[in-house]
């Protein structure tokens, strides 16, 4: 199993970050790995499609919401046999602190480059966490504009 986290705190209220994540739609925006997205009219699975290492992938997905206003996405069909991510928010002194999880079951193929999949993964992690910082964060900046303007 290949397993990354990162943690980064997001100068924004808690309820900002969660209403920012609550879209599963903007996953396209945050995830690198991901290139569209079709979520269910429940909002509990999703049809995704993207590239891994360049390569083409598709798979479907489940998510839960957990009460601390993060989600867990969980493969059911796709390339891999298993993949699952955590996203997991805890208010703290200036902000919301946000961690990231994710968990590979990597196919033989890909093994022996274990090392390369590790730092790419850790670079897309990366990269996801800063967007979602900052369209959090502006989220946050509009919710507060509408309240001074009503």
């Amino acid at each position: 199993m290949l397993n990354v986290n990162r943690r980064i705190l997001i100068s924004a209220p808690h309820e900002s970050v969660r209403s920012y994540l609550r879209d599963l739609g903007e996953i396209v925006h945050y995830e690198p790995k991901v290139d569209s997205i079709a979520i269910s009219p429940a909002g509990e699975s999703a049809e995704a499609s993207g590239r891994f290492l360049g390569i083409p992938w598709r798979g479907t997905f489940s998510f839960q919401f957990a009460p601390d206003g993060g989600y867990r996405g969980v493969m059911l069909s796709g390339p891999l046999k298993h993949m699952e991510c955590r996203v997991m928010l805890r208010p703290v002194n200036g902000g919301t602190m946000l961690e990231h999880a994710e968990e590979y079951k990597l196919p033989l193929f890909l093994r022996p480059l274990r090392p390369l999949v590790r730092r790419w993964l850790n670079h897309t992690l990366e990269t996801e966490l800063d967007v979602i910082k900052e369209r959090a964060e502006a989220l946050n900046r509009r919710l507060q504009l509408q309240v001074l303007e009503a």
